[in-house]
């Protein structure tokens, strides 16, 4: 009996981790890039660059069959800037969340994007992987934020609909004035996706402390996929009465295929603020993967604006390489 005990000991910790895995993931994105001097006098940059903020990262991930159809899961991201070796952000995980999933879709909570971000940037922004605001086109969302402190439900597909609702209580932000609550849905059909999205109470930075009463953010997206053109158009509206800049912004994105590892890409983005400042950004880009990991990319474009510290005096230009693992 000793004997049985203490093999069922020993095999125990084996059965339980046959039920779990956990993964190392991650990437590296770096590169040249040179900047203009801006309309402000900002000077100009000229060198080996960080080309994407959530290019370079270390990214755990665990997933744990509970049984009777759900799953334990859990997220940790750490994002770093390769041209210095430093941290990206004042957290050290930019996302950490823990959730349970099954049939009836995923409960997660922690620090995270929100359902604007999380459901519809990747099927709405055909000019990704590159183009997430620190290259040449911005890319067409205003409401990116992470939160401390989120509480997030993501439904399953059903008849090509997917929602997601989180709230953020107001005890995570600095202020302590309000919560912020973001609802989202997508709606897939063959090679048409549309998206809509809310977000209410709104911060104005990628990784908020806080947020701000009636910083409302609309977005409606829509993408079609030809043969081979991939074309997607979003809008977003800004509404900020008494404490920052309403603005409306369009952004258009094009995606060309020249063969299975050559594509060609368009972004252009119109941005108005308070019905007066106006933004214009055009960019091209091109990709190249040599593998399935590995990418080879180049962008170019110009901003021109009324507001100054936007004000390209000239083009940007980066070319760089990606390595995803």
């Amino acid at each position: 009996m000793l004997r049985l005990f203490c093999a069922v000991a020993l095999a125990a910790p084996c059965i339980v981790h046959s039920q779990s895995q956990v993964t190392v993931s991650g990437g590296f994105v770096a590169g040249y890039r040179f900047t203009p001097s801006k309309g402000d006098g900002t000077a100009s940059k000229n060198a080996i660059d960080n080309l994407e903020a959530a290019g370079s990262n270390l990214t755990f991930r665990g997933v744990e069959d509970l049984g009777s159809g759900l799953k334990a899961n859990f997220i940790l991201n750490h994002r770093f800037d390769p041209s210095t070796g430093s941290q990206t952000g004042n957290s050290f995980f930019t996302n950490s969340k823990i959730g349970l999933s099954g049939g009836f879709g995923e409960i997660s909570m922690g620090k995270m994007w929100g359902p604007v971000d999380e459901l519809l940037r990747r099927p709405l922004d055909v000019y990704m992987p590159l183009g997430l605001g620190t290259t040449v086109y911005g890319g067409p969302f205003d409401a990116p934020t992470r939160y401390n402190g989120t509480l997030m439900y993501m439904s399953p597909e059903i008849g090509g609909v997917r929602v997601s609702g989180a709230v953020v209580s107001k005890n995570n932000m600095a202020s302590k004035q309000q919560n912020t609550t973001e609802l989202a849905a997508l709606y897939r059909s063959g090679p048409l996706v549309l998206g809509l999205g809310y977000t209410l109470n709104a911060g104005n930075t990628a990784s908020a402390i806080d947020n701000f009463k009636d910083r409302d953010v609309l977005t409606i997206g829509g993408r079609y996929d030809f043969s081979k053109l991939h074309l997607g158009l979003t809008y977003s509206r800004v509404a900020a009465p008494g404490q920052a800049q309403d603005s409306d912004r369009y952004s258009l994105g094009a995606r060309y295929p020249l063969s299975n590892m050559l594509a060609l890409k368009f972004g252009y983005e119109f941005l108005e603020v308070a019905d007066r400042d106006k933004s214009r950004t055009v960019a091209l880009g091109a990709e190249y993967r040599v593998s399935k990991r590995t990418m080879f990319f180049s962008e170019v474009g110009r901003t021109q604006s009324d507001i100054r510290a936007k004000d390209d005096k000239g083009v940007t230009f980066m070319l760089g390489m990606a390595h995803r693992f």
